[in-house]
């Protein structure tokens, strides 16, 4: 049934996050991580480094980046997981520049792997034609912090 229902969401969502960078933007680590960030969370430590893109000869392919940082916070892990889901739904008011640089589309995966474990753990996938989007939602039980660990692939 989970399984069912992270598929209709990822057919579902084709709207806002991660804008690729065009040639009149630059890619900033604090400008990307605040299209993802989790309100009133705290960031620990954040990077952005070459994400040095080869082939299986290990020659460079393209120009890439890779963003990343963990943010906590005493929300619950169901929270979280809100936030994310309605921010990554569809917005048929998106304007028409937001709508034009996701018109490849864009698909959004979201997955449970807590079941019969001591903690909880939850993926969200986000991927387009030029960028890849990793968070990882997680807490331990008896823990008092929900951890979001957040990855961001862009292809220059």
């Amino acid at each position: 049934m989970r399984l069912i229902a992270a598929i209709l969401f990822s057919v579902a969502c084709a709207s806002i996050a991660s804008q690729p960078a065009t040639a009149d933007e630059s890619v900033t680590l604090m400008g990307t991580i605040s299209q993802w960030s989790y309100p009133n969370s705290n960031l620990n430590g954040a990077e952005m480094s070459d994400a040095a893109t080869v082939n299986s000869d290990g020659n460079r392919t393209v120009q890439s980046l890779v963003c990343k940082t963990t943010m906590t916070t005493d929300d619950s892990v169901e929270k979280v997981l809100a936030f994310y889901k309605t921010k990554l739904a569809p917005d048929k008011n998106a304007d028409d520049k937001t709508k034009a640089k996701l018109k490849d589309g864009r698909s959004v995966l979201v997955s449970d792997d807590s079941e019969g474990r001591p903690f909880a753990l939850h993926t969200i996938l986000v991927n387009t034609l030029s960028t890849s989007t990793t968070l990882i939602v997680s807490r331990g039980s008896g823990e008092t912090k929900t951890y979001i660990v957040w990855k961001h692939y862009v292809r220059l």
